[in-house]
């Protein structure tokens, strides 16, 4: 999906309609010039991985660009839910948010390992780089099956994830216009931004850069109706009653944050210098980290045990501060409006791609469109009221799948095939504690979103 522009077309399309990608001549013969010999490595030496020899770039990120990419896929509007998982385990939350933080950079880390490890497999010799995303590791590893797999996964993860956004958008939706219920706004919202998708793709680009500046106008405002609190909850470490049932759903709800690990792979293979792949990956989990962990933090000492499950919500009853609320709640609401016709469109173009030599968008294929947005608008008004659960659904058991499980079991898969020399016990242990967290807090954390959801 992270691999189609806005208009639909996959990266090969593009390569064909823009002249990037050459003749079959041209590729053969450059995929033959660049053959990369196999060397035995170890993969636990820092000296020995640098020796080994990377897949070529496409050259056009800089590692501090590759930085904030990285960033503006893993900093997004899942920070609402992330006061209510400190509400939820209290000041564990954030020692939470660093294992997850951890556990999700080293997965991060390992899929830049992985590209580099099948640079040279026939499956995928004769594929730009653009196009080894999950699909072309998982038919590496196991085969076409799983490939499949893994798509669908990945795009039901989308699925959820925009029905998350559909409800967080009407709860911003009610803060403006208070008056009007979620059972109105939901649908409302979710109707104008459906039609976002039909914009034309340069248009949408410009409109991207607003809702990366509606972001920081948010937060700022956000601070400006805090200030305007006389009484702040200040929960002390006392106060704090952690039950072990919320650990999962706290995790769940802080997973679902970092949701962006299908897209590393292209950003990944635009980079100049793939070897500053890890230090692309350790900047922008810092700043992930400060930024989840300050806005959570706050929102939790000012609201405390009073926290809704989007933190918008209790901007609401805040007093004297009616302007700064409405700024914030309505730059919220941009950019969920912008970022949902995005994901609306890589669930169509993974259901129904986009025709090379028609039409993009059919009459056939815009019913699909409208199909899908209505049930998902219908499952959104449903469920109005557990955005949290919502989260930590689409977290525990579709986000842990893309995030943590599968670069994991992959790059372990890769190494034992492409490395001659036995794996340490320290990188065994590693993959099973990454395994092992990702699958423990799948099942506990879906088991308590799904009792949520009956209750």
């Amino acid at each position: 999906a992270s691999l189609s522009d806005a208009g639909g077309r996959t990266a090969s399309e593009i390569d064909c309609a823009t002249g990037h990608g050459g003749s079959e001549g041209e590729r053969t013969s450059t995929s033959d010039a660049l053959k990369l010999r196999r060397q035995s490595f170890d993969i636990e030496d820092p000296l020995m991985l640098a020796e080994r020899p990377l897949a070529v770039s496409d050259g056009r990120l800089t590692s501090s660009q590759a930085t904030f990419n990285l960033a503006n896929i893993l900093i997004g509007v899942g920070v609402l839910n992330v006061p209510f998982a400190l509400k939820q385990s209290g000041y564990l939350a954030l020692l939470l948010i660093l294992l997850v933080i951890l556990v999700t950079k080293t997965t991060g880390k390992w899929l830049g390992s992985s590209l580099d490890m099948i640079a040279d497999d026939a499956l995928v010799a004769q594929k730009p780089m653009t196009a080894w995303d999950y699909g072309c590791l998982a038919e590496v590893c196991v085969g076409p099956r799983f490939s499949s797999f893994i798509n669908i996964v990945t795009v039901l993860e989308v699925w959820l994830a925009l029905v998350a956004f559909m409800v967080l958008n009407g709860g911003n939706a009610a803060v403006i216009w208070p008056d009007a219920g979620r059972a109105l706004t939901v649908p409302i919202t979710g109707v104008v931004a459906t039609l976002c998708i039909f914009v034309p793709p340069r248009v949408f680009a410009c409109l991207s850069l607003v809702a990366t500046c509606a972001m920081v106008v948010a937060a700022m405002a956000m601070v400006y109706v805090i200030t305007a609190l006389d009484d702040w909850a200040l929960p002390g470490l006392d106060d704090v009653v952690v039950s072990f049932e919320n650990i999962p759903r706290s995790v769940g709800i802080i997973i679902f944050c970092f949701a962006g690990h299908p897209c590393f792979p292209s950003v990944r293979a635009s980079m100049q210098k793939p070897t500053k792949w890890g230090c692309s990956i350790d900047a922008s989990f810092v700043l992930a980290f400060m930024y989840y962990v300050c806005f959570g933090l706050l929102g939790y000492i000012v609201f405390g045990d009073g926290l809704r499950q989007s933190v918008v919500q209790n901007l609401a009853h805040v007093h004297g501060a009616m302007l700064g609320r409405v700024i914030a709640a309505g730059c919220f609401l941009i950019k969920v409006q912008l970022t949902f016709p995005l994901l609306l469109n890589a669930v169509i173009v993974a259901v129904w791609p986009p025709s090379s030599d028609g039409p993009i968008w059919p009459p056939l294929r815009i019913a699909l469109a409208m199909a899908v947005a209505a049930v998902t608008v219908l499952v959104a008004v449903a469920l109005r009221d557990k955005v949290a659960v919502v989260a930590s659904l689409t977290g525990s058991l579709l986000v842990t799948i893309t995030s943590i499980l599968f670069p994991a079991m992959v790059h372990w898969t890769l190494s034992r095939r492409y490395t001659e020399q036995a794996i340490p016990w320290s990188k065994l242990a590693q993959y099973m504690f990454v395994l092992c967290f990702g699958v423990v807090f799948a099942v506990l954390g879906t088991a308590m979103a799904v009792k949520d959801i009956l209750n």
